[in-house]
């Protein structure tokens, strides 16, 4: 007999899902592939499968038998291949890392000798093969502003007996595992989460954002959903635009309905020039940071460089796999300026703590902090200064850094300015109890400050010429 194959990837929902509709419309077999080479990948951590094999719970219990394989995705669509007539694949695109996008052209080759229909459906308001971006702004208004498609015939389904690719029982048992502090994936949760952000946490969301204990509360913690593909940034759209007029705070709407296309917009921006999950999207920086120092690396990673907002933001990141936008920018400003390392160094790690791991916006916002986008572009974070502004009475600190919690709020940002009478009055030691600064954070931002400056310098007077620009950007691959 013929089937079709729905290949759920990031897409792990019912509704809005272009190519469940299309391969329901027959028979159809749902899979989802947990491929062991993405395991072995740089930027993988198993939170990432737990959130995933909670999806692919979560749309079970909707109806959905979705079948489970642990193989690289080109021996499991050989193996389907020996069991039916005819395969018809449909799945949505995927904007991933360069190991995802080399195992699709992989089966692109595959599916062509084989002769296999493929069908990739858009996805995320991404454009494959956009050439420029002059008219992508008005296309993603359009994409968000779409029908939404609601009907699909799950009763089309058919139940594959038996596979030799099961998940091994330990990393089930490892799947199955929870986290109290982490966010638990699926699609039900998913809305349920949107419904609450809109009609009881929008009001205080742009005044909240910026705030490491206030954002967790206020802000839509949709993220992880959206890189999993729970929920589709249309739904999202479409949903704010219903509220609206129930909404008093017209402000926080519209600044969370803009962050919606930002989503899109960085995505796209890895479609068109994927070498920014490697190489230095401006070249001219190419000459600075080469040079990793594992000592201060180790400290950053592990939340002990003596500064509290840093240690306690990556504590934090790798207990809950989430940090606001302020505090992402502020941990990959002090490891790339303050500690001089280069940001490949410390993407990866990042990557691997973010549940919401999204290549596109992990590698753009990376580099953004890290000033290797432009010349205009560069901005060094004080996190003595942001711990005081946005955790005033070192409440998040205190949460994050227990070493911290007897100590008065002023101490509590810069634990180096305790007196010796100080030290014994508190019983703490530092050096001893809490590292001292990995840095001298003075000397540091004007070695960071001067380094930078030259290169703003040099290049201020010239434009690298277009020649270069070309030869620098034939080393990235289109996606079409």
């Amino acid at each position: 007999m013929d089937i079709n194959i729905l290949w759920y990837k990031k897409d792990l929902r019912l509704l809005d899902h272009l190519p469940l509709k299309l391969a329901s419309e027959q028979d159809f077999i749902p899979i989802y592939i947990f491929e062991p080479s993405v395991s072995y990948n740089y930027d993988f951590d198993l939170r990432h499968w737990q959130f995933i094999y909670q999806s692919l719970l979560d749309l079970k219990s909707q109806g959905l038998k979705v079948h489970i394989f642990y193989a690289e995705a080109i021996a499991v669509f050989t193996f389907l291949s020996s069991q039916y007539a005819q395969l018809k694949v449909f799945s949505h695109q995927e904007t991933g890392n360069q190991l995802t996008f080399e195992r699709d052209l992989l089966l692109k080759d595959h599916f062509e000798m084989k002769g296999i229909y493929w069908s990739e459906s858009q996805n995320n308001m991404v454009i494959r093969g956009l050439k420029n971006r002059d008219t992508w702004d008005s296309r993603w208004i359009k994409e968000a502003k779409k029908e939404i498609v609601t009907q699909v015939n799950i009763s089309n389904q058919k139940h594959l007996s038996s596979h030799p690719f099961p998940l091994p029982k330990e990393l089930e048992e490892k799947l199955n595992k929870k986290s109290l502090h982490r966010a638990i994936g699926g699609e039900t949760v998913a809305l349920k989460e949107l419904k609450e952000f809109l009609t009881v946490k929008i009001e205080d969301y742009w005044g909240s954002l910026s705030y490491p204990e206030k954002s967790r509360y206020y802000c839509s913690m949709l993220s992880s959903y959206l890189s999993y593909g729970n929920i589709s940034i249309r739904q999202i759209y479409q949903t704010c635009d219903k509220h609206r007029a129930s909404v008093q705070n017209k402000k926080s709407l519209e600044q969370f309905q803009a962050r919606l296309k930002w989503h899109c917009h960085f995505i796209q921006k890895l479609e068109m020039e994927p070498r920014i999950e490697f190489e230095n999207l401006n070249c001219v920086f190419n000459q600075i940071r080469q040079k990793k120092d594992k000592k201060l690396l180790k400290a950053w990673m592990n939340g002990q460089t003596g500064y509290p907002l840093i240690d306690a933001a990556m504590r934090c990141v790798k207990e809950t796999g989430y940090l606001n936008f302020r505090l992402r920018a502020t941990v990959v400003s002090f490891l790339t300026h303050l500690l001089w390392q280069p940001w490949q160094a410390g993407s990866g790690h990042l990557a691997r703590m973010f549940l919401d791991y999204e290549p596109g916006i992990h590698f753009s916002q990376f580099q953004m902090q890290a000033g290797t986008t432009g010349i205009n572009t560069i901005r060094i974070y004080n996190p003595i200064k942001q711990s005081k502004e946005k955790d005033k009475e070192g409440v998040f600190i205190k949460r994050w850094v227990p070493e911290l919690r007897s100590l008065p709020t002023k101490f509590v940002h810069e634990p180096w300015l305790l007196t010796s009478m100080d030290e014994i009055m508190y019983d703490f030691k530092l050096g001893e109890d809490y590292p001292k600064p990995i840095v001298e954070f003075n000397l540091a931002y004007k070695r960071a400050q001067d380094k930078l400056w030259q290169i703003k310098k040099s290049e201020a007077n010239k434009a690298v010429s277009p020649k270069i620009l070309r030869k620098h950007a034939s080393r990235g691959r289109r996606r079409d």
